[in-house]
């Protein structure tokens, strides 16, 4: 197995990761509660508020990232880089629906969805989760410019890495407000990202 294989498979596992570890740590939490017929509400919202889960997953697909780019050769990294962005949305849509059904089940499934909707936004991170992925997903096929970069960009970037946090803090003394001040940093760093690359387009690598 060479080099490329080796980062492509880590890669893959690492994107696996977020999934697992929100899937073990809901089974040790339901093993403590005692195992029943439908998920607790009490584990599901265990789970998605659990900022060490959270900050795990997301590193976990910004490593995975960085390796498949990495491992790709420098004339193909633009295409790569593509095919990358459309799996972080596919992963996005993937997590959002999971969170969903897994609501639904915490709720008994009920005709009734006003408790599922309910604990789908206290969970805090199964709406911020899949934000960031599709934000991570624009971010790094973002047209690359110097200036920019220490300009417009840092200030986005700044306003992504400021989210956790906000959830964090905020979100402990309130969780609407955390959850919409986390929301609208993400969408303010989309906002700006977007604007700055259709502003100063960026170098288009060599053919």
């Amino acid at each position: 197995m060479n080099r490329k294989e080796m980062y492509e498979d880590v890669s893959s596992l690492l994107l696996l990761i977020p999934f697992f570890a929100a899937a073990l740590y809901a089974l040790y939490l339901w093993a403590v509660e005692g195992f029943s017929f439908y998920l607790p509400e009490q584990v599901y919202l265990g789970v998605t508020r659990n900022p060490d889960v959270f900050l795990l997953g997301i590193l976990a697909i910004i490593l995975s990232t960085v390796m498949e780019v990495s491992s790709e050769e420098r004339a193909r990294r633009s295409e790569r880089v593509l095919l990358l962005s459309k799996r972080l949305q596919k992963l996005a849509a993937a997590s959002f629906v999971l969170a969903i059904i897994t609501a639904w089940y915490a709720n008994g499934f009920s005709a009734d969805l006003s408790g599922t909707g309910a604990d789908l936004f206290a969970g805090r991170y199964t709406i911020v989760f899949p934000a960031l992925l599709v934000l991570l997903s624009f971010l790094i096929v973002t047209p690359i410019n110097l200036r920019s970069l220490a300009q417009v960009k840092t200030v986005a970037i700044i306003l992504l890495l400021a989210v956790p946090v906000v959830i964090d803090e905020v979100g402990k003394r309130n969780a609407p407000l955390g959850l919409g001040g986390s929301l609208l940093l993400t969408i303010l760093a989309a906002a700006m990202l977007s604007w700055e690359g259709k502003k100063k387009p960026g170098f288009s690598p060599a053919q």
